[in-house]
């Protein structure tokens, strides 16, 4: 019988478990995106639909002195994100809601959607609709999203799907009413940093299962799709 994600989600909370950004995000790159998405005004909103710990969303908001709202059906990860908030002091500022991203209805200056377009469905064009729809006018998107960076073998595309590279996914963001501010890719080294700290949180559960799992995503990784699956960093606002 083949695991599901519900089966594997002991490994999966216990991968996000030792990581501080759930993406190959790294701290250089982060305080660059804080400086690089500024808030219209002190009453200004960021909106992280599928936050997951939220921890980009509370250090933009500490950062800009701001409020905002982090949404996520898992509940684990909503209160890995209250508790976050509140070593910050935001907890006046910052709430956590744990329902469906996709109901979400209510705009914001700041939007945030990074690992999650999943949320609307296998493809970016759905979840840069429905963004499109969530940041106000004259507003800013932090869209992190992956893209392949080179052409990927039978394997590896069947695992990760029919994703684009990152020219595709800029064309994807202007069709759905963006444009483009920035475009980046995630550099080797933020990829070969995450991976290593996503595998070594499932290798603290240290059962034979989870050693069993954390060997074969680092097989897939280092023998599959490292430098081949790339992660995207679009910073965008409505044309």
């Amino acid at each position: 019988m083949t695991a599901t994600d519900e089966d594997l989600r002991p490994y999966f909370d216990a991968a996000a478990g030792g990581l501080t950004f759930n993406s190959p995000l790294s701290e250089a790159r982060a305080a660059a995106l804080l400086d690089r998405i500024r808030p219209p005004a002190t009453s200004s909103r960021v909106l992280d639909l599928g936050c997951g710990s939220g921890e980009l969303l509370l250090r933009l908001c500490a950062h800009h002195g701001i409020g905002g709202d982090g949404v996520d059906n898992h509940v684990a990860d909503a209160g890995s994100a209250r508790r976050r908030a509140a070593e910050l002091g935001l907890t006046d500022r910052v709430a956590f809601h744990t329902t469906d991203a996709t109901t979400w209805d209510r705009p914001a200056d700041i939007v945030l959607n990074v690992g999650a377009s999943h949320i609307w469905g296998d493809a970016p064009a759905p979840a840069l609709a429905a963004l499109h729809r969530l940041t106000a006018p004259s507003g800013t998107l932090l869209f992190g999203d992956g893209v392949y960076e080179s052409e990927p073998d039978a394997t590896v595309r069947e695992a990760f799907g029919d994703l684009p590279d990152l020219a595709g996914l800029a064309r994807t963001a202007t069709d759905a009413g963006f444009r483009v501010l920035h475009a980046a890719t995630s550099t080797q080294g933020e990829w070969d940093d995450f991976e290593s700290d996503w595998r070594a949180g499932v290798e603290r559960l240290a059962t034979p299962g989870a050693r069993a799992f954390a060997d074969r995503r680092r097989e897939e990784y280092l023998g599959g799709y490292r430098g081949v699956v790339g992660f995207a960093w679009l910073v965008l606002t409505p044309a």
